[in-house]
């Protein structure tokens, strides 16, 4: 199974589309240039095979591609137990190495959607990891599926007691309150009042909701006032 990935992986691989990824991706593994609907069709069918499991306990991790096909594929198989996903899904996390197998992975489990206050339960352990792509994995899990009324002021508890310091994890809180600025404003406005976040993230939260259309001008005007100096 894995030659005959491997060689569908080189198949679907454009040179173009590498030279694009290699210069927005900071990563140390190789980057093939294959595009996500191509790799999630590719994970679809790879989901439905009969020796999946075998894949699954096996697979390779040497390239970029590799690490996102494999996330894509523990998404997709059917009558998986939450048990059984984090047994797979949990040492893929200690494998990402740049800001894009965390956001386009995250977003796309369903699975997180289905179950979010045991996914929630279960990745709080990332939340002071050391690793900076474990730490963005759990703000970017937290914006993407508990950004709702249920759980907007869990979130935001939780989105404040993040350590700040490192790059990627303060973009992720800055675009995670940006986005509760947008549906919870309310509700996020005292984090920034009462200035609880690093001036970068405090000032990159504010740039990034004063850039939606979604946002008053009345209410960016405000925000702009409330900038770190």
């Amino acid at each position: 199974m894995h030659i005959k990935i491997t060689q569908r992986l080189q198949a679907l691989a454009e040179s173009d589309y590498k030279a694009f990824n290699q210069k927005l991706i900071p990563t140390t593994y190789e980057i093939q240039g294959i595009r996500m609907p191509a790799l999630k069709k590719l994970a679809k069918e790879l989901a439905s095979d009969l020796d999946i499991r075998f894949y699954l306990q096996n697979a390779e991790y040497t390239t970029y591609e590799h690490i996102l096909l494999y996330g894509l594929v523990v998404g997709q198989v059917k009558d998986l137990s939450l048990e059984m996903f984090f047994r797979y899904f949990d040492p893929l996390i200690l494998r990402f190495d740049n800001w894009a197998h965390v956001d386009c992975l995250i977003s796309f489990l369903k699975l997180f959607k289905k179950y979010p206050d045991e996914v929630l339960t279960h990745f709080l352990p990332l939340k002071t990891y050391e690793g900076e792509f474990t730490k963005r994995t759990f703000v970017i899990f937290l914006m993407d599926h508990c950004m709702d009324q249920t759980h907007i002021d869990t979130t935001l508890i939780h989105l404040s007691e993040v350590p700040q310091g490192q790059y990627y994890v303060d973009m992720g809180i800055a675009w995670a309150l940006s986005a509760g600025l947008i549906k919870f404003y309310e509700s996020t406005l005292p984090y920034l009042e009462q200035r609880v976040f690093t001036k970068f993230v405090h000032n990159k939260a504010i740039q990034k909701a004063r850039e939606s259309y979604r946002i008053s001008p009345e209410i960016k005007e405000y925000l702009k006032s409330m900038k770190m100096k």
